[in-house]
Formats: C-alpha cells, structure tokens, sequence
C-alpha cells in the first residue's frame, strides 16, 4: 500500500485546508443603508438634546443667581466704605 502525501498547507498549519472564501455579491444598496446608520449612531436623540437643552438654562438660571448675590454683596460692601468714610 502506497502512503499518500499530506494535504497541502494552505493556512500555515500542515495538513489543514481552508475553505474557498465565498464571493460576496457588492450591491448598490449599501450606501442607502450606511448613510441612516451612520446619522442614527451620530445624531442625538430628542430626549439628550432636551436633557442638554434643560441643563444649560438651569446653569443660566443659577450663574444669574449667583451674580445677583454677588453684586448685592459687592454693592453692600460699597455702601458700608462709603458710609465709614463719610462719618
């Protein structure tokens, strides 16, 4: 009985053979699908732009409340100054 030869290495390893790559059809399609993908994973949603949105005004409304203290406390110190000054 005549001993036959190993396989060919084809992926490195002795006596191991790769399946053929199957061919992949490239269709016109895939940009009409990429380009919604790409905006869904890059656009925010209306409920984050919302929440963002909420975020700036509270942070408007307390910078506005902060410096109306500060002027308050600033014109106070202002007044008591002038009026130890005065007398």
């Amino acid at each position: 009985m005549a001993q036959t030869a190993p396989a060919p290495s084809v992926d490195g390893l002795p006596g191991t053979v790769s399946a053929p790559r199957a061919q992949r059809k490239i269709d016109g399609d895939w940009l009409a699908e990429a380009i919604p993908t790409v905006l869904a994973w890059l656009l925010p949603s209306g409920a984050v732009v919302v929440s963002a949105f909420g975020q700036f005004l509270l942070a408007a409304l307390l910078l506005t409340l902060a410096l109306g203290v500060w002027l308050r406390l600033w014109r106070g110190r202002q007044r008591r100054q002038k009026a130890a000054h005065n007398s």
